[in-house]
Protein backbone atom coordinates (compact mmCIF):
# COMPACT_ATOMS: atom_id res chain seq x y z
CA UNK A 1 0.00 0.00 0.00
CA UNK A 2 1.04 3.63 -0.46
CA UNK A 3 3.48 5.16 2.02
CA UNK A 4 2.28 7.53 4.72
CA UNK A 5 3.93 10.48 2.94
CA UNK A 6 2.06 9.74 -0.25
CA UNK A 7 -1.41 10.64 -1.39
CA UNK A 8 -1.66 7.18 -2.93
CA UNK A 9 -3.71 4.60 -1.04
CA UNK A 10 -3.52 1.64 -3.39
CA UNK A 11 -1.67 0.54 -6.48
CA UNK A 12 -3.00 -2.10 -8.87
CA UNK A 13 -0.49 -4.56 -7.41
CA UNK A 14 -2.04 -4.23 -3.93
CA UNK A 15 -5.37 -5.51 -5.24
CA UNK A 16 -3.77 -8.17 -7.44
CA UNK A 17 -2.21 -9.61 -4.29
CA UNK A 18 -5.69 -10.38 -2.88
CA UNK A 19 -6.32 -12.92 -5.65
CA UNK A 20 -5.27 -16.56 -5.37
CA UNK A 21 -3.50 -16.35 -8.72
CA UNK A 22 -2.02 -13.37 -10.54
CA UNK A 23 -3.53 -14.62 -13.80
CA UNK A 24 -7.09 -14.52 -12.46
CA UNK A 25 -6.42 -11.19 -10.77
CA UNK A 26 -5.14 -9.56 -13.95
CA UNK A 27 -8.11 -10.93 -15.88
CA UNK A 28 -10.59 -9.60 -13.29
CA UNK A 29 -8.96 -6.17 -13.05
CA UNK A 30 -8.15 -5.47 -16.70
CA UNK A 31 -11.23 -3.22 -17.09
CA UNK A 32 -10.43 -1.30 -13.91
CA UNK A 33 -6.84 -0.20 -14.47
CA UNK A 34 -7.95 3.47 -14.72
CA UNK A 35 -8.86 3.29 -10.99
CA UNK A 36 -5.18 3.11 -10.10
CA UNK A 37 -3.35 4.50 -8.36
CA UNK A 38 -6.24 5.05 -5.96
CA UNK A 39 -5.69 8.31 -4.13
CA UNK A 40 -6.86 9.54 -0.75
CA UNK A 41 -9.72 12.00 -1.03
CA UNK A 42 -12.44 13.70 0.96
CA UNK A 43 -15.06 11.89 -1.14
CA UNK A 44 -13.50 8.50 -0.46
CA UNK A 45 -13.34 9.13 3.30
CA UNK A 46 -17.05 9.99 3.17
CA UNK A 47 -17.80 6.72 1.39
CA UNK A 48 -15.98 4.84 4.17
CA UNK A 49 -18.09 6.71 6.75
CA UNK A 50 -21.29 5.85 4.87
CA UNK A 51 -20.43 2.16 4.69
CA UNK A 52 -19.49 2.01 8.38
CA UNK A 53 -22.86 3.61 9.08
CA UNK A 54 -25.81 2.61 6.89
CA UNK A 55 -23.82 0.44 4.53
CA UNK A 56 -22.93 -3.22 4.38
CA UNK A 57 -19.97 -4.77 2.60
CA UNK A 58 -20.47 -8.48 2.01
CA UNK A 59 -17.33 -10.58 2.43
CA UNK A 60 -16.11 -13.48 0.31
CA UNK A 61 -17.48 -15.07 -1.80
CA UNK A 62 -20.20 -12.53 -2.67
CA UNK A 63 -18.07 -9.35 -2.44
CA UNK A 64 -20.78 -6.77 -3.01
CA UNK A 65 -22.02 -3.71 -1.16
CA UNK A 66 -25.35 -2.26 -0.08
CA UNK A 67 -26.28 1.17 1.22
CA UNK A 68 -29.69 1.75 2.82
CA UNK A 69 -31.74 4.85 3.57
CA UNK A 70 -35.31 6.07 4.00
CA UNK A 71 -34.48 8.67 1.35
CA UNK A 72 -34.00 7.92 -2.35
CA UNK A 73 -32.27 11.30 -2.61
CA UNK A 74 -29.69 10.11 -0.06
CA UNK A 75 -29.01 7.00 -2.14
CA UNK A 76 -28.56 9.21 -5.19
CA UNK A 77 -25.98 11.27 -3.27
CA UNK A 78 -24.05 8.12 -2.37
CA UNK A 79 -24.30 6.92 -5.97
CA UNK A 80 -22.80 10.19 -7.24
CA UNK A 81 -19.93 9.98 -4.75
CA UNK A 82 -19.17 6.41 -5.82
CA UNK A 83 -19.40 7.31 -9.51
CA UNK A 84 -17.06 10.30 -9.14
CA UNK A 85 -14.22 7.94 -8.15
CA UNK A 86 -15.02 4.57 -9.72
CA UNK A 87 -17.49 5.40 -12.52
CA UNK A 88 -19.82 2.75 -11.14
CA UNK A 89 -23.48 3.07 -10.19
CA UNK A 90 -25.63 0.84 -8.05
CA UNK A 91 -29.26 -0.14 -8.48
CA UNK A 92 -31.94 1.14 -6.11
CA UNK A 93 -34.84 -0.99 -4.91
CA UNK A 94 -37.41 -0.72 -2.17
CA UNK A 95 -36.81 -2.98 0.85
CA UNK A 96 -39.78 -5.23 1.45
CA UNK A 97 -38.49 -6.94 4.61
CA UNK A 98 -38.53 -3.84 6.85
CA UNK A 99 -41.52 -2.56 8.81
CA UNK A 100 -40.70 0.97 7.68
CA UNK A 101 -40.27 2.18 4.13
CA UNK A 102 -36.57 2.06 3.29
CA UNK A 103 -34.61 1.80 0.09
CA UNK A 104 -31.45 -0.08 -0.77
CA UNK A 105 -28.70 0.69 -3.24
CA UNK A 106 -26.84 -2.45 -4.30
CA UNK A 107 -23.51 -2.55 -6.11
CA UNK A 108 -22.33 -5.87 -7.53
CA UNK A 109 -18.65 -5.39 -8.28
CA UNK A 110 -16.07 -7.69 -6.73
CA UNK A 111 -12.95 -5.62 -7.58
CA UNK A 112 -14.59 -2.61 -5.88
CA UNK A 113 -15.40 -4.71 -2.80
CA UNK A 114 -11.77 -5.89 -2.61
CA UNK A 115 -10.59 -2.28 -2.75
CA UNK A 116 -13.00 -1.15 -0.05
CA UNK A 117 -11.79 -3.94 2.25
CA UNK A 118 -8.18 -2.90 1.69
CA UNK A 119 -8.81 0.76 2.56
CA UNK A 120 -10.55 -0.09 5.84
CA UNK A 121 -14.26 -0.76 5.22
CA UNK A 122 -15.35 -3.64 7.49
CA UNK A 123 -16.77 -6.70 5.71
CA UNK A 124 -19.58 -8.80 7.10
CA UNK A 125 -21.67 -8.01 10.16
CA UNK A 126 -20.41 -4.91 11.95
CA UNK A 127 -21.95 -6.16 15.20
CA UNK A 128 -19.84 -9.33 14.98
CA UNK A 129 -16.52 -7.83 13.88
CA UNK A 130 -13.90 -5.47 15.22
CA UNK A 131 -12.82 -2.58 13.02
CA UNK A 132 -11.05 0.74 13.36
CA UNK A 133 -11.15 4.11 11.69
CA UNK A 134 -8.49 3.74 8.98
CA UNK A 135 -5.17 5.41 9.76
CA UNK A 136 -5.24 7.39 6.50
CA UNK A 137 -8.47 9.03 7.68
CA UNK A 138 -7.23 9.73 11.22
CA UNK A 139 -4.03 11.29 9.91
CA UNK A 140 -5.66 14.18 8.05
CA UNK A 141 -8.18 16.63 9.45
CA UNK A 142 -10.08 17.07 6.17
CA UNK A 143 -10.58 13.31 5.79
CA UNK A 144 -11.61 12.81 9.42
CA UNK A 145 -14.07 15.70 9.14
CA UNK A 146 -15.84 14.15 6.15
CA UNK A 147 -15.77 10.68 7.69
CA UNK A 148 -17.42 11.93 10.90
CA UNK A 149 -19.93 14.03 8.97
CA UNK A 150 -21.11 10.95 7.11
CA UNK A 151 -20.89 8.48 10.02
CA UNK A 152 -22.88 10.79 12.30
CA UNK A 153 -25.35 11.64 9.52
CA UNK A 154 -26.03 7.89 9.31
CA UNK A 155 -25.78 6.79 12.93
CA UNK A 156 -26.14 9.71 15.36
CA UNK A 157 -29.29 11.24 16.78
CA UNK A 158 -29.93 14.73 18.15
CA UNK A 159 -31.81 14.61 21.46
CA UNK A 160 -33.92 17.74 21.93
CA UNK A 161 -34.76 16.92 25.56
CA UNK A 162 -31.22 16.24 26.78
CA UNK A 163 -29.75 18.71 24.28
CA UNK A 164 -27.02 16.42 23.03
CA UNK A 165 -25.78 14.51 20.02
CA UNK A 166 -25.51 10.79 20.62
CA UNK A 167 -24.04 8.00 18.54
CA UNK A 168 -24.66 4.36 19.42
CA UNK A 169 -23.44 1.11 17.90
CA UNK A 170 -24.13 -2.45 18.95
CA UNK A 171 -21.41 -5.06 19.45
CA UNK A 172 -21.45 -8.68 20.50
CA UNK A 173 -20.34 -8.95 24.13
CA UNK A 174 -16.94 -10.46 23.27
CA UNK A 175 -16.12 -7.46 21.05
CA UNK A 176 -17.03 -4.66 23.46
CA UNK A 177 -13.39 -3.63 24.02
CA UNK A 178 -12.87 -3.14 20.29
CA UNK A 179 -16.06 -1.09 20.03
CA UNK A 180 -14.99 1.14 22.91
CA UNK A 181 -11.61 1.63 21.22
CA UNK A 182 -13.41 2.74 18.03
CA UNK A 183 -15.46 5.29 19.99
CA UNK A 184 -12.37 6.46 21.87
CA UNK A 185 -10.72 7.31 18.54
CA UNK A 186 -13.77 9.38 17.60
CA UNK A 187 -13.54 11.21 20.92
CA UNK A 188 -9.77 11.78 20.75
CA UNK A 189 -9.75 13.11 17.21
CA UNK A 190 -12.85 15.28 17.61
CA UNK A 191 -10.96 17.05 20.37
CA UNK A 192 -7.60 17.06 18.55
CA UNK A 193 -8.91 18.63 15.35
CA UNK A 194 -11.94 20.65 16.49
CA UNK A 195 -11.71 21.01 20.30
CA UNK A 196 -15.02 19.13 20.54
CA UNK A 197 -15.44 17.42 23.92
CA UNK A 198 -17.42 14.21 24.27
CA UNK A 199 -18.36 11.94 27.13
CA UNK A 200 -16.31 8.81 27.57
CA UNK A 201 -17.77 5.84 25.68
CA UNK A 202 -20.22 3.99 27.91
CA UNK A 203 -22.30 0.85 27.73
CA UNK A 204 -26.06 0.61 27.49
CA UNK A 205 -27.48 -1.05 30.60
CA UNK A 206 -29.55 -3.72 28.90
CA UNK A 207 -28.24 -6.72 27.02
CA UNK A 208 -30.00 -7.69 23.79
CA UNK A 209 -30.18 -11.28 22.62
CA UNK A 210 -30.33 -11.85 18.87
CA UNK A 211 -32.31 -14.62 17.17
CA UNK A 212 -29.08 -16.62 16.84
CA UNK A 213 -28.52 -16.37 20.59
CA UNK A 214 -25.61 -13.91 20.41
CA UNK A 215 -25.69 -11.31 23.19
CA UNK A 216 -25.08 -7.70 22.18
CA UNK A 217 -24.78 -4.37 23.97
CA UNK A 218 -24.98 -0.82 22.76
CA UNK A 219 -21.88 1.37 23.06
CA UNK A 220 -22.77 5.04 23.37
CA UNK A 221 -20.98 8.36 23.06
CA UNK A 222 -22.47 11.84 23.59
CA UNK A 223 -21.60 15.43 22.83
CA UNK A 224 -23.29 17.41 25.61
CA UNK A 225 -21.11 20.46 26.14
CA UNK A 226 -22.85 23.51 24.65
CA UNK A 227 -19.66 25.00 23.22
CA UNK A 228 -18.79 21.62 21.68
CA UNK A 229 -22.24 21.31 20.13
CA UNK A 230 -21.74 24.70 18.49
CA UNK A 231 -18.33 23.61 17.21
CA UNK A 232 -19.84 20.42 15.81
CA UNK A 233 -22.42 22.51 13.96
CA UNK A 234 -19.75 24.93 12.71
CA UNK A 235 -17.01 22.51 11.68
CA UNK A 236 -18.75 19.19 10.88
CA UNK A 237 -22.53 19.44 10.78
CA UNK A 238 -25.18 17.10 9.41
CA UNK A 239 -26.38 16.60 5.87
CA UNK A 240 -29.61 15.01 7.06
CA UNK A 241 -32.13 17.88 7.08
CA UNK A 242 -33.99 16.70 10.17
CA UNK A 243 -30.81 16.28 12.23
CA UNK A 244 -29.53 19.63 10.99
CA UNK A 245 -32.77 21.32 12.11
CA UNK A 246 -32.65 19.61 15.53
CA UNK A 247 -29.01 20.62 16.05
CA UNK A 248 -29.99 24.19 15.21
CA UNK A 249 -32.64 24.08 17.96
CA UNK A 250 -30.31 22.86 20.71
CA UNK A 251 -27.60 25.37 19.87
CA UNK A 252 -29.76 28.52 19.85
Amino acid sequence: MGSKNSNILLELEDVLNTYKSKYHGEKALIRYKPWFPLRKSITLSGIVGDLMGDGHLQDYPKLRLDYSSKSVRELERFNRALYSIFELKGKTRRCTTNRYITYNLGVNNKPLARILKLIGVPAGSKVLSNFKIPEWILEEKKFFKRFINRLFSCEACVDLTSKCIEIKMYKSEDLIDGGISFFNDISIYLYKYFSIKTTRPFLEGRISVRKDGIKTRGIRLKIKNRDSLKKFKQFIGFEDKNKKMRLEKITL
